[in-house]
């Protein structure tokens, strides 16, 4: 009977939390709240452009580094009393669950190392909820995985301020990239993230040996590349975990290889602005427990390579 009841008291208190969430609100499904916290306000939209903050900020009104994505847009933001967690829990916590999921995380960050009024920034940028004052202490992050076809970029904002605690979740879902890119995805690729995954670039199973179809993204690339002459790029070779260890190792680099040939042969791109490397299964972007994923691991990314 002691059990039940300690159950029923359970199943009583988060009917009653749930019952003092703004009206029409829902967590995401991907992103569970945090222990008893209720949400405050909450917004959705179903497709719209996004600033992801992805550096600190380097005055009052500049991000150093975000990233612009499209989809549909949840907007969360969440109270709890300070007796139930701190702002350094709540963000640990959401770091170890998108860690969990093979999160790929963009940008963290806490108190001072997020560069001065960086809410605010957020605030400008992104269009959080969640108040100003918060920001006496708080914890930032950006992460971004992959779940059923479509990636979705995740920030979570863990703030303190005024005796108060709280926190702010954006989930933006988007469609995962086509398999071809264009010209200028290579290059805002590249501007913005310092390396683009290239899976138009193909090989028979097994081997170095470039497929035809191929040809049209090699072809980008030396289109990129005659287009930033000074631009020198790693062209970096990557398997899934199929096969044995070594043998991924040497086949990730020997594709690179082809790549790398290829240019040089058909496209008259200097040696001296190309290096081919590769890596094998240790850079995995997805899960190689599906076939989805593996595909997703199977690549050629061009990466920027600023060493003189």
């Amino acid at each position: 009977m002691k059990t039940k009841a300690i159950l029923l008291l359970s199943v009583l208190l988060t009917n009653l939390a749930m019952a003092q969430d703004k009206e029409g609100s829902e967590d995401h499904p991907l992103i569970p709240r945090f222990g008893q916290s209720r949400i405050y306000d909450y917004e959705k939209v179903s497709f719209d452009r996004y600033n992801l903050a992805t550096g600190k900020t380097t005055d009052y009104t500049q991000l150093s580094s975000k990233k612009t994505i499209e989809g549909e847009i949840t907007k969360i933001y969440y109270t709890i009393s300070t007796s139930d967690a701190t702002t350094f829990e709540i963000y640990r916590n959401y770091m170890n669950a998108l860690k969990a999921k093979n999160a790929e995380i963009l940008f963290e960050c806490m108190d001072n190392s997020c560069g001065k009024y960086f809410l605010d920034a957020l605030s400008k940028d992104a269009s959080f909820l969640i108040p100003a004052y918060y920001g006496e202490k708080f914890g930032y992050i950006a992460g971004k995985f992959s779940k059923d076809g479509k990636t979705y970029f995740v920030t979570v904002f863990a703030g303190y301020g005024l005796g108060e605690q709280g926190y702010e979740i954006h989930v933006i879902e988007t469609e995962d990239m086509e398999q071809k890119i264009d010209l200028d995805g290579i290059e805002a690729a590249l501007n913005e993230e310092g390396k683009v995954s290239l899976y138009g670039i193909l090989f028979e199973t097994g081997s170095a040996t470039l497929k035809s179809e191929s040809y049209t993204e090699i072809a980008l690339v030396a289109d990129y590349l005659k287009r930033n002459p000074t631009e020198k790029v790693y062209v970096v070779g990557h398997t899934d975990n199929t096969g044995g260890f070594d043998s991924n190792m040497s086949l990730s680099e020997k594709r690179a290889q082809s790549v790398l040939e290829a240019l040089q042969s058909k496209h008259g791109i200097q040696s001296s602005r190309l290096k081919a490397a590769g890596v094998g299964p240790v850079a995995p972007v997805s899960t190689n427990s599906t076939e989805e994923g593996r595909t997703k691991n199977r690549r050629v990314e061009l990466v920027r390579n600023s060493s003189n």
